[in-house]
């Protein structure tokens, strides 16, 4: 009992940190890692999502220089073979007489697409160049293999890359066979591409990978075909040291990936395959470059991190020793009043919050331990007084399970009186749902052992809580002749350790100020703990004690329980999700990390929710995915975006039937454009010139840039061809007119166009198909003299 408590003598005893001390050094620790737990975190996903999207950006560019690659070797090939189709119809018979003047009248178109196009016979040997007259029946070629592949099968090749007999220069050849009447190969075409020259990859031979780094193209034998070192083409890859990232490439690997090379500069590959021929296009993009910015921004990130820790901590610090320091000059007070011989209650008056409670508890339960003192020596009616008033039930049962005593909260339990002790056994005396939770706990203290057991107990609809010490009654002959009963009400306390666990007002602080949503939830899925942004979203509404299920509602719960399960089974989680529709913030994009709340022995108590607002983030990425898709300089859709509109543009064509034309545009003498007037000449032509052409059509129309001064017009729904024709005619004459003003000087600027149609009933074609037949278009309106259009030959 309280009254008999021995006053203990304490003066000079001290714990070697004071509970003031420990507080402060606890709230500071968890502010510390905390603010860096949050810091690790979204620095991971950021530097994460970074290096993809570096990743992604790389191996994109050089696709897209693939596809231009391929493009380029389709439209040559193209070009020879309607080259070689037009021989046959000059029958020019068994003889060579004819075929240098014919190859020299086609020169202007052919010298755009090769160094040279040569006809060799069925020997090898050169009867026509476009080169001039002077290697005739100098030159054979019947050892080299794309000649003996072509004539075997009668069939163009792209050469192996080699060198030139006459001038050492790097190259590859493009071949088409002319067949004679029977069948049979009378000459092959052969036109040669020179590697080191930079007009075969155009503006793509100078495309940089930050400051440094650097794209070459090599084929699947190892041979180097276009490197910045121009000594190592037709050199092998593996010429002195290996290079491990080339090798992985050469048996086919495409995609991005980390590795060394034979320098040491350990950087990012990106390779693609060339479809038209056995080439792998690659490049470099050195690590220490590609990475920079995202270690700026780690320093940055953890600097502020710090910052806020050393602020928040010092400021935590600082409130807590203020608000705590009441509580040191009560213990101060409690340490001198348990030495003393009466009771002197405190002379500061008691604070109106839990310190100012304690303290008049306190005074409240001395001064009762000092009346109980007082009367330690009186007669049993002052025991059962002191009893009765003690805010317990107290009580004493035999063997038998009879009350021999009782106080009056006991008594009153069941409405009993003093009339009834002795004959009352404990379960006529506890109400059945208290005795129930009791009856195992019987039979250990009737065996002699001291057992102390809490309950749960119906609180006008409410859990109550109440904890009872059952000690036995053991005689001298250790025969154990009963035991002493004393319960208390303690829904308070445990209220106030759930309180607690939650998390107190200094811990709501920190949580309350982080810019997430902060929940705790124990394993029966019920609410310990939520900051205030989560009590905003539910606007206000209590949620400590209530289940997961029922505050989020089914539909929404039915997302995250995977998760749930997942976390109690002691994994952490980390998921995406859209806002609850219920809570007004569906159309937000949020970030949840589950947790698991481990105990001493590993099991798992519960688990914390944070949720991190990614709606910005998202909204930037699905934005940059948009920008990807765009020509920086002329603000028209890229190659890319054509790769993606070209083909659904033919697929309604064919299912509607209706006309659709595809527009191949460049500037005549753009190159000259450019050496004239600069790069940045150039540029401002290119822009006056998309400008213009987007005029000329119609809204519904799409026009695209697809690399330099090659830009590409997708026609649909026309009515008819001449509708086409009568768009051409207007580029040309509106590109033609007026005079281009390029700082401060008027420049005339033409145009050619090719036009490629796909009519209804046309056979299904694929979009390289029909680029292809308008790029030859393209040739064939140059070769007729520019500034004018022409439409491909239908198939």
């Amino acid at each position: 009992m309280l009254g008999i408590l021995t006053p203990m003598q304490v003066t000079g005893v001290r714990l070697p940190l004071s509970l003031r001390t420990r507080l402060c050094a606890g709230v500071v620790a968890i502010v510390l890692l905390t603010t860096l737990a949050v810091a690790t975190a979204a620095l991971y996903f950021v530097k994460r999502n970074m290096q993809t999207a570096i990743a992604t950006e790389q191996f994109e560019r050089i696709s897209a220089v693939a596809d231009a690659v391929d493009q380029k070797f389709l439209s040559r090939r193209t070009l020879l073979k309607t080259f070689s189709d037009s021989v046959n119809t000059h029958r020019f018979g068994d003889g060579h007489e004819g075929l240098q003047a014919f190859v020299m009248q086609h020169g202007r178109s052919l010298k755009e697409a090769f160094a040279n196009v040569a006809f060799l016979d069925t020997n090898g040997n050169l009867v026509a160049n476009l080169n001039g007259a002077q290697q005739i029946g100098r030159v054979n070629v019947k050892d080299r293999e794309y000649f003996v592949q072509t004539v075997a099968t009668k069939a163009g090749v792209i050469s192996q890359p080699y060198r030139n007999r006459l001038n050492g220069l790097a190259q590859i050849a493009v071949t088409e066979p002319v067949l004679n009447e029977g069948g049979e190969v009378a000459y092959v075409i052969a036109g040669s591409i020179n590697l080191i020259e930079q007009n075969f990859l155009g503006e793509f031979a100078n495309m940089k990978f930050g400051k440094t780094g650097y794209m070459f193209i090599t084929n699947t034998d190892g041979i180097v075909i276009d490197h910045p070192r121009k000594s190592r083409i037709l050199n092998h890859s593996d010429e002195g040291d290996p290079d491990l990232a080339t090798e992985r490439a050469v048996p086919g690997y495409e995609g991005t990936f980390e590795a060394t090379n034979r320098l040491g500069v350990h950087g990012l590959y990106a390779f693609k395959r060339i479809s038209q021929t056995n080439w792998v296009l690659g490049s470099i993009y050195p690590r220490q470059e590609a990475s920079a910015r995202i270690e700026q921004i780690e320093h940055l990130a953890w600097a502020g991190a710090l910052l806020l820790t050393l602020l928040a901590g010092g400021l935590t610090f600082l409130v807590m020793r203020s608000e705590l320091a009441p509580l040191a000059r009560l213990h101060e007070h409690m340490q001198v009043s348990r030495a003393a011989t009466r009771y002197v209650p405190a002379k500061d008056p008691a604070r109106a919050d839990e310190i100012g409670d304690l303290s008049r508890t306190f005074d409240s339960l001395m001064l009762e331990r000092q009346l109980a003192q007082e009367r330690l020596q009186s007669s049993e009616k002052f025991l059962r007084d002191v009893t009765d008033n003690l805010p317990a039930v107290v009580a004493y049962f035999d063997r038998d399970q009879r009350c021999l005593f009782s106080n009056k909260a006991g008594l009153g339990m069941r409405g009993k009186a003093q009339a009834d002790i002795g004959t009352m056994t404990i379960d006529e005396a506890l109400p059945a749902w208290i005795y129930a939770q009791l009856v195992p706990q019987f039979a250990k203290v009737l065996a002699g052992t001291p057992t102390r057991f809490e309950g749960t107990y119906d609180r006008n609809g409410r859990d109550g809580f109440f904890q009872c010490h059952l000690v036995p009654d053991v005689r001298d002959t250790g025969e154990v002749a009963g035991y002493y009963v004393m319960t208390f009400d303690i829904t308070r306390q445990k209220i106030a350790e759930r309180e607690k666990a939650a998390g107190e007002a200094r811990i709501r602080t920190i949580t309350d100020n982080l810019p997430a949503l902060v929940s705790h939830v124990d394993a029966s899925l019920r609410y310990t703990f939520v900051n205030a942004h989560v009590r905003a979203l539910h606007d206000g509404v209590e949620l400590v004690g209530r289940s997961m299920p029922a505050v989020r509602g089914a539909e929404d719960f039915a997302v995250v329980e995977p998760y749930v399960r997942r976390v109690l089974a002691g994994e952490a989680v980390t998921f995406e999700k859209k806002g609850d529709r219920a809570r007004g913030v569906g159309d937000n994009w949020y970030q949840s990390h589950f947790v698991p709340d481990l105990g001493a022995e590993g099991t798992v108590q519960g688990f914390y929710a944070m949720t991190f607002d990614i709606t910005a983030r998202r909204q930037l990425e699905q934005r940059l995915a948009d920008l990807a898709r765009v020509d920086v300089l002329t603000q028209l859709p890229n190659r890319l975006a054509l790769n993606e509109v070209l083909p659904k543009a033919l697929a309604r064509a064919h299912r509607t039937g209706n006309t659709l034309a595809v527009m191949f545009v460049d500037i005549d003498n753009f190159k000259a454009i450019n050496d004239t007037l600069g790069h940045a000449g150039g540029d401002a032509v290119l822009v006056e010139f998309a400008r213009r052409l987007r005029a000329c059509v119609r809204s519904t129309d799409t026009v695209v840039r697809l690399a330099g001064d090659e830009f590409v017009v997708i026609l649909e729904n026309l009515g008819t061809p001449e509708l086409a024709a009568r768009l051409a005619e207007k580029i040309v004459m509106q590109v033609g007119r007026p005079a281009f003003q390029i700082d401060g000087r008027a420049l005339d600027v033409t145009t050619s166009i090719g036009i490629a149609l796909f009519e209804a009933g046309d056979a299904p074609v694929d979009a390289a198909d029909v680029l292809a037949r308008a790029d030859v278009a393209l040739y064939g309106a140059k070769a007729a003299g520019r500034n004018t259009y022409q439409f491909a030959v239908q198939v």
